[in-house]
């Protein structure tokens, strides 16, 4: 028999917002203690060094080692990104994408489709300008000034939106949501509409990643001096920045789909409540890593206790 509770049955507000108080102190805490120096040196040494060898070397090498080698240098920079803070809040958007499973495990692949469609779109048009920028103009562009700047806006603005959706779907803001039309509510409701914009806003991780071993892949891509091939590069750099989670994804639904199935028809709260939070924890961390901590100097404590070097 279908469950007819409702969210705010099965999760008073008093419950809800010990929940993301929690939530969000975590995340928090997460983002003051994150180990730069583990999370980037795992990419920089273990999948590139392991692979390819030293990015910085590499960088300039675009006329002896040709546009093939891009290809793969694009897929090892998106790879050795997935655990970097500008990429591990992805891990924040399973839950919504395994909500997916609630109509059935094959309408995963729709979802996932829906999802890397934006990814790879704007990865494109990224890839386009770094294109045109050609060796010259992305010597500017990869200014630590102008990176760290980019990073703010960017990832602050992500920060935002997360944490705005995270809130919406814990049912704190239901009067912004009753004031639009049912129509808007139930699109915006739509499983793979949600993964297009989860995807979007995988898609503008890109765009502000001052990751210095992408900055690296930026100088090779631009280094070919043609838009398309950048384009190419850069969306092969996006697919292999949310490899790891797709396949995390799949997995969990390969050995769990009709459970999960199960129960987002019998508790569908439930993975509101999950996706909630993990948009609610997601949002918070960038506002306080990218955020906060650039512009006011909190966080870092694990540095500044003398427990990280670096």
């Amino acid at each position: 028999m279908e469950n007819t509770m409702s969210f705010e049955d099965a999760y008073n507000a008093k419950k809800r917002i010990w929940y993301t108080i929690v939530t969000i102190l975590i995340a928090i805490l997460i983002a003051g203690f994150w180990n730069r120096g583990i999370a980037d040196g795992f990419g920089r040494d273990i999948i590139a060094g392991g692979t390819i060898g030293s990015t910085g070397d590499l960088a300039d090498q675009y006329d002896t080692r040709g546009g093939g080698f891009g290809i793969i240098f694009a897929a090892i920079a998106g790879l050795a990104a997935t655990f970097t803070a500008c990429n591990c809040v992805i891990f924040a958007m399973m839950p919504g994408m395994a909500c997916s499973t609630g109509s059935g495990p094959t309408s995963i692949w729709k979802t996932l489709g829906a999802f890397t469609a934006p990814v790879v779109l704007i990865t494109g048009i990224y890839g386009l300008y770094i294109g045109f920028l050609g060796p010259v103009g992305i010597e500017h562009v990869n200014a630590v000034e102008v990176r760290y700047a980019q990073s703010f806006a960017v990832f602050t603005a992500l920060g935002f939106a997360m944490l705005f959706w995270g809130i919406l779907e814990m049912g704190f803001l239901d009067r912004i949501k009753n004031g639009v039309s049912q129509t808007t509510r139930d699109f915006f409701n739509m499983i793979n509409v949600k993964a297009v914009l989860l995807g979007a806003m995988v898609g503008m991780f890109t765009v502000g990643r001052p990751y210095p071993l992408f900055r690296d892949f930026l100088v090779y891509a631009a280094s070919a001096k043609n838009p398309l091939y950048g384009s190419g590069v850069m969306m092969i750099q996006g697919l292999g920045q949310i490899a790891i989670m797709v396949l995390l994804l799949l997995m969990v639904v390969w050995l769990a789909g009709h459970r999960i199935s199960a129960l987002a028809a019998s508790k569908p709260y439930k993975f509101q409540m999950i996706s909630g939070l993990a948009l609610i924890a997601g949002g918070t961390y960038f506002l306080f890593y990218w955020g906060l901590g650039r512009q006011f100097g909190w966080g870092r404590w694990g540095y500044k206790l003398g427990w990280y070097t670096g």
